[in-house]
């Protein structure tokens, strides 16, 4: 088995908003190169209109995502001047399209061909991770959990937030066996009220600015906040459980007070489920945030107000890439046969080897 420490971690998240790709030095724990590809708002409407497509459009945006990873990653490669020979193996993630761990037959599908990216780099990809975590008994997430514990295990106990369209968090080091679970909305309820305010112009509160304009209706929120805080992890969600149901039901039409009060609603649920199943049984005192809502002041405002005793900061992996540098270390232990999930965290009997692998075809 190749000795070669590098990997590349392909990520595109929940809120569809870009691909970011991350060299990581699986060996030094350390982002050597980050970038991330935004996406045209015609791609982000489309992925985000996926759930509802028919199997040959569903089929068709497999293979034009496949194309653009491949492509993204190509230019990725050439910007910054990497030498493919070093590189052990390429982790893509690909994008969540549905996820539904509690239906009957429980199940998830992550698109973006991964066969395009074995094509171009001769390197072996890893891809479609989850599946392998549900057919051991788990919800298929979150991954971050394993993650977090290969790089803090040894570390002072901290708690790990990562704000993506679904927000999730780890809790690891101190002697805590690290465990983890999916909170609930992260960017989704904000990110949805922007794009109904602004009648699709914008999706997405940037730095937070239209909720601080703004106080929140702190009673609607309060109010709401029942409907979440509810479910004991490990807990997998996907954001299609806050979509327009929710919106027609408590939100009909959107404003800028709308906008504050979904922000405060998200820190609330954020805090209450720290509060409920990490504080109320461990002594943690740092919590460290990663993933796109960092960006949103006022949301991380609204946490700490309701965190007074913890101390809260950026993660030490740069916040923007930690989840692509997650999914570059988990292609390397799927590549050398380690388990590279937390069963912990995701509810499996075990935790697994994750992914299918494109191996590179021999020289000729």
């Amino acid at each position: 088995m190749s000795g070669k420490r590098l990997a590349l971690g392909l990520m595109s998240g929940t809120s569809a908003d870009g691909l970011t790709i991350c060299l990581f030095d699986c060996a030094a724990k350390k982002v050597i190169r980050c970038k991330t590809y935004p996406y045209t708002q015609k791609l982000q409407n489309k992925i985000l209109a996926a759930v509802n497509f028919t199997t040959p459009r569903l089929s068709e945006l497999n293979f034009e995502l496949g194309r653009l990873y491949a492509q993204k990653t190509k230019l990725f490669i050439k910007q910054f001047k990497i030498n493919p020979a070093d590189i052990a193996v390429i982790g893509s993630h690909g994008q969540t399209v549905w996820h539904a761990p509690g239906a009957k037959t429980p199940n998830t599908l992550q698109i973006g061909e991964a066969a395009f990216l074995a094509r171009q780099f001769k390197i072996p990809v890893v891809h479609n991770f989850r599946p392998r975590d549900m057919a051991a008994g788990g919800s298929g997430a979150p991954f971050m959990p394993a993650f977090d514990e290969f790089l803090y295990k040894n570390g002072a106990a901290k708690m790990l937030l990562n704000i993506g369209g679904i927000s999730n968090i780890s809790v690891a080091g101190g002697g805590i066996k690290t465990f983890g679970f999916d909170i609930g909305p992260g960017n989704v309820l904000i990110d949805t009220a922007v794009n109904i305010y602004t009648k699709g112009r914008l999706n997405f509160d940037k730095g937070g600015a239209a909720s601080a304009s703004r106080a929140p209706d702190i009673k609607k929120a309060q109010k709401l906040l029942k409907l979440f805080v509810k479910q004991k992890p490990p807990v997998s969600l996907d954001r299609n459980y806050y979509a327009k149901e929710f919106f027609d039901k408590y939100f009909p039409t959107v404003n800028t007070t709308d906008i504050s009060t979904l922000t405060y609603l998200t820190a609330l649920i954020i805090t209450q489920s720290i509060k409920k199943f990490i504080l109320n049984k461990h002594r943690v005192s740092r919590l460290e945030i990663s993933g796109g809502g960092l960006r949103n002041k006022t949301l991380v405002n609204f946490i700490a107000a309701e965190l007074k005793d913890v101390k809260i900061i950026q993660n030490s992996i740069d916040p923007m890439a930690k989840e692509a540098a997650a999914f570059a270390w988990f292609a390397m232990q799927t590549l050398h046969g380690r388990p590279s999930t937390c069963a912990r965290a995701t509810g499996a009997k075990e935790s697994v080897i994750a992914g299918s692998i494109y191996f590179s075809e021999p020289s000729q």
